[in-house]
C-alpha cells in the first residue's frame, strides 16, 4: 500500500510553500489538482517563450555593446591621430613664421628705415628696381597666405575634432543604456526563472500521480483516498513485526510516523528514570527497525549527522531528522531521533508518505531499545547557526496529533 502511494512525495513540491501560502485551509480534490498542473503547465510555457525573447533581445544588446566600444576605440584612435596632426602644422607654422621673419628682417619690408629703400634703390637698373620691390612684396604675401592656409587646415581639424568628441558623448551615451538594458533584462530572466522551477516536473508528477491513483476519484481528496484505501493493510505483514491494531486516522492532515507499532514512552514525567520526557516515543516491536514517516507534508530543513549530540562523550540521537510543517496555518517543526539512517536530503519537500530513514537506537547512549523519539516544536526555532535548539519550544506532539493512542496501544497508520 505504501508503494501505491509513493508517487505522492512529488506532488506536494506543487502544494508546498512554507513561508506564503497556508496549505491545510482547505486540501484540495484531485480534479482541483488536475487543473491547477494544468494551469501551471500553461504558465510554464508562456515563461520559457517570453525567456527565449528576452534572451534574444539581450543577445542583441551584448552585440551592439561591442560595436559601440569597437567605434569608440576607433573615433579614440582618430582623435590622437588629429591632436598629433594639429601639434605639426602648428610647428610647421612656428617654423615658416621664423624663417619669414628673417628674410622680411634682412630687407625691412616691415617698416620704412633707410635699408629698405637701400635694398630698393640698389638695383641696377630699371628692371632690377621693379624685381626687387616684387620680391619683397611677395615675400610679405606668401608668409601671410602661408599662415592663412595653415590656420584654416587646424580649424577643419578642430571641426573634426569637436564632431569626434560628439560622436565619442553619444556612443558612451549609448554604451551606458546598453549597460542598463542588459542588466534589466538579466533580472527579468532570473525572475522568470525563478517562476518557472520545478513547474513541467510538478505538472508531470501531478498526472502521473492522478493517473496512477486508479482506484481514487477525481472528487476525493488525497487525504480522503489515502484513509479510505489504506486501512487495508491491518491484516497484512510488513517482515518487521505484528501489524495488528487500531486503525488511525489523520488529524489536522498529520499521519502516525511508523506504519504500525505502538507508544513505547509518553510526553511528561517518567518515574522510572526520574525525567521529563520531552517527546513521544514510538517502536515497531522489541528489536525491530522499520521505515520512519514525517507526519505531515513539509521540508527537510535540517539533518544532523550521527554523533551531533553526546551524552558523557557518548553517541546521543543517532541521526537526527528536522522537518518543518505548516499546519491549520501555524508553522511546526518536528524531529525524528535515533534514525539508523536517513534517505532524505536537506530542503526536500516530503509528504506523510516519504520515507526519513529508517529506526535506530543501537550504539546510542540516550536510546536503551530500537525505537523513534518524536519531537514537535512550536515555531521555527532556527537559531541561525544551521542548527535547531535541541530543547527550546518542544511542546506535546498530541497538540496536533490527538490520534496518537496510548502507550501500549497497538495501532496502524
Amino acid at each position: 500500500m505504501k508503494r501505491r502511494f509513493f508517487v505522492l512525495g512529488i506532488i506536494f513540491v506543487l502544494l508546498f510553500n512554507i513561508f506564503v501560502t497556508p496549505i491545510y485551509a482547505k486540501e484540495k480534490t484531485l480534479g482541483e489538482l488536475k487543473a491547477e498542473a494544468e494551469a501551471n503547465r500553461k504558465a510554464y510555457n508562456e515563461a520559457k517563450a517570453e525567456k527565449a525573447l528576452k534572451a534574444e533581445e539581450k543577445e542583441k544588446a551584448i552585440n551592439d555593446m561591442a560595436t559601440v566600444e569597437r567605434e569608440i576605440k576607433r573615433i579614440n584612435e582618430e582623435l590622437k591621430q588629429i591632436a598629433s596632426q594639429i601639434e605639426e602644422i602648428q610647428a610647421d607654422i612656428e617654423r615658416k613664421d621664423a624663417q619669414m621673419k628673417d628674410i622680411m628682417s634682412y630687407v625691412q619690408v616691415t617698416n620704412g628705415e633707410a635699408n629698405y629703400l637701400e635694398y630698393i634703390f640698389g638695383a641696377t637698373d630699371f628692371t632690377d628696381f621693379i624685381y626687387r620691390i616684387s620680391v619683397a612684396e611677395q615675400l610679405g604675401d606668401y608668409n601671410e597666405k602661408l599662415i592663412e592656409e595653415y590656420g584654416n587646415d587646424i580649424k577643419k581639424l578642430d571641426a573634426k575634432k569637436t564632431e569626434l568628441n560628439k560622436k565619442d558623448e553619444d556612443l558612451n551615451k549609448k554604451k551606458d543604456e546598453l549597460s542598463l538594458l542588459q542588466a534589466k533584462l538579466s533580472s527579468e530572466i532570473s525572475d522568470l526563472n525563478k517562476s518557472m522551477v520545478d513547474k513541467e516536473t510538478e505538472y508531470k508528477a501531478t498526472i502521473d500521480m492522478i493517473n496512477s491513483m486508479s482506484k481514487c476519484k477525481m472528487s476525493e481528496t488525497m487525504s480522503q483516498c489515502m484513509n479510505r484505501l489504506s486501512r487495508s493493510v491491518a491484516n497484512s505483514s510488513s517482515g518487521v513485526g505484528s501489524v495488528k491494531g487500531i486503525q488511525i486516522s489523520s488529524a489536522n492532515g498529520t499521519y502516525m510516523p511508523i506504519s504500525h507499532g505502538y507508544v513505547t514512552s509518553d510526553f511528561g514525567w517518567r518515574s522510572y528514570d526520574n525525567s521529563y520526557h520531552k517527546g513521544i516515543d514510538f517502536s515497531y516491536c522489541s528489536g525491530c527497525t522499520g521505515p520512519i514517516y514525517p507526519v505531515a507534508l513539509g521540508q527537510v530543513v535540517l539533518i544532523q549527522p550521527w554523533g551531533t549530540y553526546k551524552d558523557n562523550g557518548k553517541n546521543c540521537g543517532s541521526y537526527i531528522v528536522y522537518v518543518l510543517h505548516r499546519i491549520n496555518n501555524h508553522p511546526y517543526v518536528t524531529s525524528y531521533w535515533h534514525m539508523a539512517s536517513v534517505s532524505v536530503s536537506q530542503w526536500q519537500n516530503v509528504t506523510p508518505n516519504t520515507v526519513l530513514g529508517q529506526v535506530g537506537g543501537d550504539n546510542d547512549a540516550c536510546a536503551g531499545a530500537r525505537h523513534l523519539h518524536l519531537n514537535l516544536f512550536d515555531g521555527n526555532t532556527w537559531n541561525g547557526a544551521n542548527s535547531y535548539t535541541a530543547n527550546q519550544g518542544r511542546i506535546n506532539p498530541r497538540t496536533i496529533m490527538p490520534q496518537i493512542p496510548s502507550k501500549g496501544i497497538r495501532f496502524v497508520r
